[in-house]
């Protein structure tokens, strides 16, 4: 018990009779508890008083004393998916891991027992000679105090009331928890709680710690039993007052070193150590031992450790019965999240991910590479209905891996800089795709419901948008292909052609593919949905894991990034089961990578192409209206990543070839690190049974186009008078489907990608120098 721990009556001070008569209550008080807490016959007016103070005090019982023994909050961590350790989860309470008589340094058992308690093994919870003798202490205004209160009533105070207030009631019930403690429970046990209870600051991370084992470890960098005599006394003298005492401060490592060596005085009266021993620790540099200031899992990987809080908690509120999709409909999910988040922190749990390390690592050097991107800049937009200014604004990132037989989330890139910008725009933020839906939306599906095959042809024309008289999808440059093949309206991103798939898909069969792969479909989306015009948009999670379900012959596994969560005592209490959904067929899924693999190839994406020679590659490229938005999502037969670029707050983004850019380097890095990972040799497998003949979209218009292609051929010659074999015209006769090879390879995909902008899909000129 520290100086001044006992009550004092308000306004009073403690000179001269007024300690005196305080004193001599308190002494009173003392006995008076004492004999009533040992006597069930006591009577009269003292024992009165006596139950009046404890009054309130319930009769508690070994349950409720169990949980509040055992019930500690205990420190979590999180580990990699080979299991070694990503690093704590934080907590605002601070660091604890439970740890048993056995693993604790003798030294250090015997440093608190010398100083605190002597007679622990002997008394019965309480030693009225101590507790008269520190009312004698208190009385005489002693600089030095010996304490009054056993390490079983300090176990009460800590762990059970809770309660540090000075007053008559409070030490009452104290003394009546310790004598009922000391009556259910062993020595040994009692020992444990009180070592894993006391509280020691903070520590060399600035982590709060609790329990013997996070004191260790916090200030010396070393398990408890490891230990020596003098670290053992500096843990042992801080207890009481541990911000004083703390050896991180100058004033208070000066403070602790005098308070060692009055533990180290106390254990060789205790005949605990030698005088060898005494005088060696004396002599021990207690400043070189301790713990560097070391970095928390949250400054080495603050993506990471953010996202292991919100999908444990997810996964333990699945674990519970919990659909966070029926509490978001209640308005119900946040306030439930935040409650499991807390139980994540504090609930000692070891938490598994799917998260390789070395990828992860690979994927982030690659994309903070400041090259890839263009400089800060300043500009102005609107914010919440007002004109702002922002400075220094960069482009941002976010990048996910997927592996595309299990939906296992292997490594992703939340941000460039998480000192600037928290937001995680891998996992949390949504973002319209543009042209990188009409794989999802509207080709996949058009190819499993049997409505086009890759060479069916598909005419590219003004067309007359659906719902909105006088609203018509144009070519800004007024040109058009006619008859192209769908495969090399995909190859090319044309945005009409997707826009008639989709339209014969049918809009709500089209948003059910997206549904099975629990895309967050909004009631506005409508049909320039496949060309990127969505409400709100999808992350690049989302997309990344849609484009793997095609990797993976049509089968759709949710990704996911908690393989298994362990309680303290080492129960299994969630573990990640595959559901894989079937959402299209494997011949469709085949069909439409065939034509993702032209996208790459020799289409808008034959940037990426050209840097993986010989592996066997497929995605599509997305960008939205006014190029705020840079998409491509890839995948191998392995591994699926999607990369979004784009500035927090819409604006134009300088190269348009930028989210190529930085897949290729990013993608480049993870094959450098881990090659087996998608090994060159491997091809997409043909799992047979695909159409025997394409499919009639709109061929019988081919016709229509070759009179016209006629009409103006001879028109042209009228009007420049050609050689007879003008190599220009069509012979006169049946039109080729040409296959286009623009002089670049970029997108003609931005017509609405912007969302709800006010946009109808008017599609601009190709641009020049994309790639």
């Amino acid at each position: 018990m520290t100086k001044g721990d006992f009550p004092s009556p308000p306004d009073q001070n403690r000179a001269g009779k007024k300690r005196v008569l305080k004193g001599v209550f308190y002494g009173l008080f003392v006995c008076l508890v004492i004999i009533l807490s040992l006597s069930l016959g006591a009577a009269g007016v003292a024992a009165g008083y006596v139950a009046a103070l404890v009054k309130d005090e319930p009769v508690r019982d070994r349950d409720y004393f169990n949980q509040k023994l055992s019930g500690w909050h205990q420190t979590s961590y999180a580990y990699f998916r080979d299991k070694s350790l990503i690093g704590s989860v934080r907590t605002l309470i601070g660091d604890r891991k439970l740890v048993e008589n056995d693993e604790v340094s003798q030294h250090l058992i015997d440093a608190l027992i010398s100083t605190e308690d002597r007679e622990f093994y002997e008394h019965s919870g309480i030693v009225p000679r101590s507790l008269l003798r520190a009312v004698y202490e208190d009385l005489t205004n002693q600089k030095v105090v010996t304490g009054g209160s056993t390490i079983t009533q300090q176990l009460v105070k800590r762990a059970i009331l809770e309660n540090y207030s000075k007053t008559y009631d409070r030490k009452a019930k104290e003394i009546l928890l310790a004598l009922r403690l000391e009556r259910m429970y062993s020595k040994e046990e009692i020992l444990n709680a009180y070592l894993n209870s006391l509280y020691f600051g903070t520590g060399s991370g600035g982590q709060h710690m609790y329990g013997v084992q996070a004191a260790a470890q916090g200030i010396f960098g070393v398990d408890v039993k490891d230990l020596n005599i003098p670290q053992a006394a500096y843990l042992a003298g801080m207890i009481q007052r541990p911000n004083d005492y703390n050896p991180f401060k100058k004033e208070g490592l000066e403070r602790g070193k005098k308070r060692m060596e009055m533990v180290l005085q106390n254990m060789l009266d205790n005949g605990k150590i030698t005088q060898q021993q005494y005088e060696e620790a004396r002599s021990f540099d207690i400043k070189g031992s301790l713990s560097k200031k070391k970095q928390n899992a949250y400054s080495r990987y603050p993506y990471i450790m953010m996202a292991v809080e919100e999908r444990a908690a997810e996964a333990l509120m699945r674990a519970d019965g919990l659909d966070p999709k029926e509490l978001s409909k209640k308005g119900q999910y946040q306030a439930t999240l935040q409650k499991y988040i807390q139980k994540v922190q504090q609930g000692g749990y070891h938490i598994y991910t799917t998260i390789d390390k070395k990828l992860y690592d690979a994927m982030n050097k690659a994309a903070q590479n400041s090259d890839l991107y263009a400089s800060p800049i300043t500009y102005r937009t609107k914010l919440g209905g007002k004109w702002v200014t922002l400075k220094n604004a960069t482009e941002e990132v976010g990048a996910t891996l997927i592996d595309v037989e299990t939906g296992a989330l292997l490594g992703f890139v939340g941000g460039r800089d998480f000192e600037k910008e928290q937001k995680n725009h891998a996992l949390n933020s949504a973002r319209q795709p543009g042209s990188a839906m009409k794989p999802l939306l509207g080709y996949g599906p058009a190819l499993d419901r049997g409505v086009i095959t890759p060479g069916s042809i598909i005419v590219d024309e003004p067309l007359q948008a659906q719902g909105t008289p006088g609203k018509v999808y144009r070519n800004s440059t007024g040109q058009y292909k006619g008859p192209v093949t769908a495969k090399t309206a995909l190859q090319w991103s044309y945005n009409i052609p997707a826009i008639k798939v989709f339209r014969a898909v049918g809009l709500q069969n089209g948003f059910d593919y997206l549904r099975k792969m629990n895309f967050p479909v909004h009631p506005h989306d409508g049909e320039a949905s496949v060309i990127g015009g969505l409400t709100y948009g999808f992350t690049v999670e989302r997309m990344t894991a849609g484009y793997a379900m095609i990797a993976n012959g049509g089968s759709f596994n949710e990704p996911y990034m908690i393989e298994k969560i362990v309680d303290s005592s080492g129960k299994t209490v969630y573990e990640h089961k595959p559901d894989p959904v079937q959402v299209m067929s494997p011949q469709a899924a085949y069909m439409l990578t065939d034509m993702l693999k032209a996208v790459v190839r020799g289409g808008t994406a034959q940037y990426i192409g050209s840097g993986f020679g010989g592996y066997d590659l497929a995605g599509k490229t997305g960008t939205t209206q006014n190029e705020y938005d840079l998409w491509f999502v890839g995948y191998t037969p392995k591994v699926a990543m999607g990369v979004w670029v784009g500035y927090d707050y819409n604006h134009r983004i300088s190269n348009s070839n930028r989210a190529k850019i930085v897949w290729r380097a990013i993608f480049q890095e993870v094959l450098k690190e881990d090659p087996n990972l998608s090994p060159r040799h491997l091809r997409f497998q043909n799992p047979g049974g695909l159409p025997g003949q394409q499919k009639c979209f709109e061929c019988g218009r081919q016709k229509e186009f070759e009179k016209k292609d006629k009409k103006e051929e001879k028109e042209k010659e009228k009007r420049h008078h050609p050689r007879p074999n003008n190599p220009g015209g069509n012979n006169g006769g049946n039109r080729q489907i040409p296959i286009p090879q623009p002089p670049n390879d970029q997108e003609n995909d931005n017509g609405n990608g912007g969302g709800n902008r006010g946009g109808w899909g008017w599609i601009p000129r190709p641009r020049p120098g994309d790639g």
